[in-house]
């Protein structure tokens, strides 16, 4: 259902024929409890999708990301600033639980991880993505990290 309803999104957005996109998965993993009073603790399976900003058929000033979890599905947009320990401003975000959500102005923020790789519009894979988190799913001082390996599809 979230799949649907995330492909439904997807396709009244300009980018949603994006010509080049990366594919995987890998999961998520809860720092310290900091979401336990928001129901997330421990490691979560999940799938992704990338499509990196300024790659072939995509827009030069956006990089869109959607997590696939068992129970519901996060996308977001953002500009890409290509360097660690940089917060990522997101500055679209969906979340779709029991039906989409997608809030004025998102407060989940990211930042790449400096043992991690960065996306470049030339990459053909992504072995090792990894997104620090805060403000997960829009829950105030949840801190999550995400450990991707992606393929260029």
């Amino acid at each position: 259902m979230a799949a649907l309803t995330l492909m439904a999104l997807g396709a009244t957005s300009p980018a949603a024929g994006a010509e080049t996109e990366f594919l995987g998965g890998g999961f998520l993993v809860v720092r310290n409890d900091s979401c336990a009073e928001y129901g997330w603790t421990g490691t979560h399976q999940v799938l992704a999708r990338l499509a990196p900003q300024g790659a072939p058929g995509n827009p030069e000033e956006e990089t869109q990301v959607a997590l696939l979890l068992s129970t519901g599905t996060i996308a977001f947009r953002f500009n890409s600033v290509r360097n660690y320990r940089y917060t990522q401003v997101i500055d679209q975000a969906t979340y779709v639980w029991n039906g989409p959500w997608s809030p004025e102005e998102p407060t989940m923020n990211f930042y790449y991880h400096y043992v991690g790789n960065i996306p470049s519009p030339t990459d053909t894979a992504l072995d090792n993505l990894v997104l620090i988190f805060n403000n997960f799913n829009e829950h105030p001082g949840c801190r999550v990290d995400a450990y991707l390996a992606l393929r260029r599809n």
